[in-house]
């Protein structure tokens, strides 16, 4: 590891004394680091010739293969997920995370679903364990028992490290606050127009009452002949018009013109 790996890694911090400096500075993704792990092991370290055994390493590798075979893992795979899997809980320390809004989960500021397991949970004590190079799935232990996992709706479209998710939710605050901040125009402009419409709209409520006020004392401020030259004025107004009798052209008053008839 420190030979063929470690000391082969960009700015590697052996003999610096600042090695936060050296390792921002040589900066590498998981996904990076984990390539490069399996080519030392795979590419250089088995590769190399075994002095002891007087064998190059990979040559040795198959010869035991063919053997005894590849040995598979004898515990059980909840261990594997203990073992090898990161679990924290920063909300609610020492005492587990618990099922909100009925049968959802909050991890990370994402919300993570599975109905009928956080249904039977509710009320109970957990623990979450999760792969730092994917977080769109949580697996729940109680009392140290696997008993399920819960997905995250937002990240089921493909596999995302915990640093991908980190940097996708400030990405997302960026875009939301330069989206906040555009509609701020338009939410005043949208305030004002609907405070000019009420406005309009009491102005021309206003006007309504008060040509309904005036209508009731019509009678009061008019005495009876207005009224009734009034009367009969509004309704020419809404009398259809009268036209004159329509009268048609004698038959002498212009000339007719024969068409000729062609004939086969």
């Amino acid at each position: 590891m420190t030979e063929r790996f470690e000391k082969r890694l960009p700015n590697a911090s052996y003999g610096v004394h600042d090695a936060e400096t050296a390792a921002q500075a040589g900066g590498m993704t998981l996904e990076a680091l984990e390539r490069c792990f399996y080519q030392a092991i795979v590419d250089d370290y088995q590769q190399a010739f075994d002095d002891t055994r007087r064998q190059r390493r990979w040559i040795l590798w198959e010869q035991a293969v063919a053997t005894s075979g590849v040995s598979q893992y004898l515990g059980s795979p909840d261990d594997l997920k203990l073992l090898l899997m990161k679990a924290v809980n920063r909300k609610t320390p020492h005492h587990g995370y618990r099922v909100q809004s009925g049968n959802r989960l909050s991890f990370q500021g994402r919300w993570y679903v599975c109905p009928g397991l956080l249904s039977r949970l509710r009320g109970r004590e957990f623990d979450l364990y999760y792969d730092r190079r994917d977080v769109g799935v949580l697996y729940i232990f109680v009392s140290g028992e696997y008993v399920g996992e819960a997905y995250c709706p937002q990240l089921m479209g493909g596999r995302v490290s915990e640093w991908e998710a980190r940097a996708m939710r400030k990405h997302d605050e960026e875009q939301a606050k330069i989206a906040r901040e555009q509609g701020v125009a338009v939410r005043a402009r949208i305030q004002n127009e609907a405070g000019a419409a009420r406005r309009r709209r009491s102005t021309e409520i206003r006007a309504s009452e008060q040509a309904r006020q005036w209508d009731r004392q019509r009678g009061d401020i008019h005495p009876a002949i207005v009224s009734e030259h009034l009367a009969e004025v509004e309704a020419k107004k809404l009398a259809p018009p009268k036209l004159s009798k329509a009268v048609p052209d004698a038959d002498d008053a212009r000339p007719v013109r024969i068409l000729p008839v062609r004939t086969r």
